[in-house]
């Protein structure tokens, strides 16, 4: 997650039930009340309602364009779906405008999956502040679970779906809480049981606060600073050294930048593959961080931010530039131009095919150096290419031998070779 337009779902409720009489918030425990669904992808005119979904778990996924967790999600929930076929039901859920919907789905393979957008009704049903944000409806209609994307496992679906006693954790957000005040005084101090020092480090706000990062700049006042809610040790430890706020465009943004040395590194920072394991990772990882220090320069901010994530966390950070196997992409021999014919741009991904016509080689570059093929040997542009190219590669990004052929077919070359780049080390201390 070629792109086409898809047909999406519109939903709206009939006027039945207990829910439009009392325009009520539900919880776990509770009934889901007749609601129709119009406007189904890929089955225009007709209606699915609730008798379509009896004796099936109902999944209901709530996300939005704007968050990646959630659409890097979306293979995972359309694999559930084919696993379990007719035994579940996923809906993915977005309060979103159908023109962003679309634009979102221009850049990300359409999951094969009922997607209903400009939602408000199961919003207000299910209010919640983060996503993703998932319900459960058992067999019998009843509201099983409120919690978080990770617990969509096929492992729990199993149990559920064979009548085992299985525990999730609550998904519970506080909506009151004031997002521009400093972590320590918000809420007259109910957070202050989360700070482990006085520098504003604090573990895990278990209510599910927001999650994110940002870089503040008071001009008036001389002052620089650094707010992280609820965020990954590593984000931390790439803003600090890319020097951005925005380091998924820069070098640490691609994963196979980033090395880290020694078995407890990796078993401390190193995402679990089980979800039971998950919350222990959180534990450790998910921090809260907060800074304001009364200077005029952006770059010494960084540099305290550095400084702070080797002072406060238990592992040695730096970014040095290193001697690295890379897979090098050139110009293949014999190839003569490399220009585009087309005036038309176009960039199609899918699972079977990527397509570039008159776009930059760096579109290919990136999505290359997010291939799980490239996880830890990176792949650097040195084509030198200036204008738009065009590129058409089909079922190549699994197999390395199939891609380096079929990038040939298209005048490139793709080969190991040493080279010196820019790394983010992390060792222990």
């Amino acid at each position: 997650m070629a792109h086409k337009l898809m047909r999406l779902v519109v939903l709206c409720l009939i006027p039945l039930g207990s829910y439009a009489q009392t325009n009520k918030t539900f919880t776990i425990g509770d009934s889901m009340p007749p609601i129709t669904f119009n406007n189904v992808f890929n089955q225009p005119g007709v209606s699915l309602f609730p008798k379509d979904y009896k004796g099936k778990l109902v999944i209901i996924d709530f996300w939005s364009h704007w968050c990646g967790t959630c659409i890097e999600a979306f293979p995972k929930m359309e694999k559930l779906q084919k696993e379990f076929g007719d035994k579940i039901k996923i809906l993915l859920v977005t309060p979103d405008k159908k023109e962003d919907v679309v634009k979102l789905f221009k850049r990300f393979k359409i999951p094969e999956l009922t997607i209903l957008y400009a939602d408000t009704i199961l919003s207000h049903m299910f209010p919640h502040i983060t996503v993703p944000h998932h319900v459960w409806i058992n067999p019998d209609g009843r509201i099983q679970f409120i919690t978080d994307g990770y617990n969509a496992t096929s492992q729990n679906v199993s149990k559920v779906l064979e009548g085992k006693k299985i525990i999730l954790p609550v998904k519970k957000e506080l909506k009151d809480i004031d997002m521009d005040a400093d972590l320590w005084k918000e809420g007259n101090g109910r957070f202050q049981k989360y700070i482990i020092n006085y520098a504003f480090i604090m573990s895990k706000v278990t209510e599910n606060w927001e999650h994110g990062f940002s870089f503040s700049k008071d001009t008036i006042h001389n002052t620089r600073g650094f707010k992280f809610v609820n965020s990954a040790l590593i984000d931390l430890y790439k803003v600090a050294f890319e020097g951005t706020i925005d380091y998924q465009g820069g070098y640490f943004g691609m994963g196979n930048r980033v090395q880290l040395i020694g078995p407890r590194v990796h078993a401390f920072l190193d995402y679990p593959d089980n979800s039971d394991s998950i919350p222990a990772w959180e534990e450790r990882n998910i921090i809260c961080y907060e800074s304001k220090w009364k200077i005029q320069d952006d770059s010494m901010a960084f540099k305290y931010l550095q400084d702070d994530a080797n002072r406060f966390f238990p592992f040695s950070v730096k970014e040095e530039t290193k001697e690295v196997t890379c897979y090098i992409l050139q110009p293949a021999p014999g190839f003569t131009s490399a220009n585009s014919a087309n005036e038309e741009k176009i960039f199609e991904y899918t699972d079977s095919s990527f397509i570039l016509q008159n776009m930059p080689v760096t579109y290919i570059i990136e999505s290359l150096n997010h291939q799980e093929l490239f996880k830890t040997i990176p792949v650097i542009d040195e084509t030198n290419y200036r204008s738009g190219i065009d590129i058409h590669l089909t079922n190549s990004f699994t197999n390395i031998a199939t891609l380096k052929k079929q990038l040939l077919q298209n005048g490139l070359l793709l080969e190991k070779a040493v080279r010196k780049i820019r790394m983010l080390v992390i060792s222990d201390r």
